[in-house]
């Protein structure tokens, strides 16, 4: 019990940290050389069809040498259905809706099935899915569903933030220079502070990039002002914490490896700093 307090506090206390002095004037150069760097990508995708950069876009083709590599299509599963409904999960259990993980996501799933049922224009491809699985098929997802969400729940000191953070609303940002490029900035908690993201898969060159992109998306967003704050990367399963503070680098870093992304012509080579 008491290591599970100590992991709780460290993390909480990396992610809360005051943040680190940006030189404004250095910040301010570096984001106006991404917005150039993203105006030159958005062009040369002119005609090719749209390309929404993300995390996981990113991650794999890094790990292919750079530019988009071939994917198994998306669908539905345990794995890919459990940060959605970990999510809704944990945000019932902020508001004080749900008692416990394993209700949560119980209510979040029953929550599917009267959706469809109702005919509620509501209704998501997630909730479809789960509606059509047999009894055994539900209790499989949601069991790793509570497991997501019990991780994360128990593994932030909920009480030390002055401000209630924001639980799992990735965000994006669409290219005022085509249509046809976004990049989203995923996050399972925002704070003022920073952002925590919830990492899986093994240790990665690439993670540094992937992260730096969550920078590059709330300094790209309009409206946003100011320097964002840090983006903590975690591995529940090892309870390991990778954290990158908002600095000019981190922008070059994040425009840099979009760029190379989709054009395709190799791994950036700050990508493993």
């Amino acid at each position: 019990m008491r290591v599970a307090v100590r992991v709780a506090e460290t993390l909480t206390e990396v992610l809360l940290a005051p943040a680190r002095p940006v030189d404004e004037v250095a910040w301010s150069s570096a984001l106006t050389e991404a917005r150039r760097v993203l105006a030159r990508v958005a062009v040369r995708r002119s005609g090719a069809g749209t390309f929404r950069v993300t995390d996981h876009q990113l991650r794999v083709a890094l790990s292919h040498g750079g530019g988009p590599a071939e994917e198994e299509p998306f669908a539905w599963s345990a794995r890919t259905a459990r940060r959605s409904l970990g999510l809704a999960a944990v945000r019932a259990l902020a508001v004080g809706v749900a008692r416990s993980p394993a209700d949560a996501v119980r209510a979040r799933v029953a929550e599917s099935s009267e959706l469809v049922r109702d005919g509620n224009p509501a209704v998501s491809g997630l909730d479809r899915w789960l509606a059509g699985l047999a009894p055994a098929g539900r209790a499989a997802v949601g069991a790793a569903a509570v497991t997501w969400s019990t991780r994360l729940w128990c593994a932030l000191d909920w009480d030390a933030f002055a401000v209630a953070p924001v639980i799992g609303r990735d965000r994006w940002w669409d290219s005022p220079d085509s249509a046809l490029l976004a990049l989203r900035g995923r996050a399972e908690v925002r704070s003022d502070a920073g952002n925590l993201v919830v990492l899986s898969g093994p240790r990665r060159d690439s993670v540094r990039a992937e992260l730096a992109l969550v920078t590059l998306v709330e300094a790209l967003r309009p409206g946003h002002g100011g320097v964002p704050g840090r983006v903590v990367g975690w591995w529940p399963d090892s309870g390991r914490v990778v954290r990158v503070e908002a600095e000019p680098a981190l922008l070059t870093l994040g425009a840099e490896a979009v760029s190379l992304v989709v054009a395709g012509t190799g791994t950036p080579a700050r990508a493993a700093a």
